[in-house]
């Protein structure tokens, strides 16, 4: 079991039927979320709040859920779901290791419309609590696909059409540069190291998103959402 202590991450997982248990303090009054759970058949367990705190930690609002693991799909099912899609967009991220990050990135490409995101089922964040509330609930509708290889993972999409784009500050070209009308991959680095040198071998085309600030540098997530934003002008 998973621990969720957002309120948005709480009640889309109601949605999904995937809250074995709740938990809540003595002043939690959110409707949406009790009413949901009753409706469920969902057991909810009344805490007074310095309770809540001590079983459970800080961070929660007034509630804390235990839910069924979220689910992962394979690659073929990943492709299978692509085809289905006019210019399939796939975010794969390289070396990430901050589940903050990982949420806001499932969070966008909740938003943009994106297919799956990929990533290594080792070394890497995968699909816990805290990525479950930053994402504020988009983990249950975007499709998470863990490979343990990013090059040979990569060299089946591009069997299937798929073109790769990497992102890295140092590239000459910027995201007007990015192919229309065809599927494509959109590789995101970690945020000290960017993305590793076979997978950028690998790429078709390494671009950089235009900066005129002091800083030189984007966060992760944040970096990945603008160059979703600026792919789904195009559709």
């Amino acid at each position: 079991m998973i621990k969720l202590k957002s309120n948005n991450a709480i009640y889309e997982s109601l949605q999904n039927k995937r809250v074995v248990k709740l938990y809540v303090d003595d002043s939690f009054n959110n409707k949406k979320i009790l009413e949901l759970a009753n409706q469920n058949g969902v057991v909810i367990e009344k805490l007074n709040r310095n309770d809540l705190t001590r079983r459970f930690g800080y961070g929660s609002q007034g509630a804390v859920a235990e839910a069924i693991p979220f689910k992962t799909y394979n690659l073929d099912n990943i492709i299978k779901c692509s085809k289905e899609v006019k210019n399939a967009v796939v975010v794969m991220l390289d070396e990430l290791n901050d589940p903050h990050n990982l949420g806001a990135i499932l969070r966008s490409a909740d938003v943009f419309g994106v297919t799956a995101v990929i990533y290594k089922n080792r070394n890497e964040v995968s699909l816990n609590d805290t990525v479950a509330t930053v994402s504020a609930g988009a983990i249950n509708y975007v499709k998470c696909c863990e490979v343990t290889n990013l090059n040979q993972t990569i060299e089946v999409l591009k069997k299937n059409g798929f073109w790769v784009v990497g992102l890295a500050g140092e590239a000459t070209s910027d995201l007007k540069s990015i192919p229309k009308d065809v599927p494509l991959v959109v590789v995101v680095g970690s945020e000290g190291y960017g993305i590793s040198k076979l997978v950028r071998k690998n790429c078709d085309y390494m671009v950089k998103i235009p900066m005129s600030g002091h800083v030189s540098c984007l966060n992760a997530s944040v970096s990945c959402a603008i160059v979703l934003y600026e792919l789904s002008t195009r559709k």
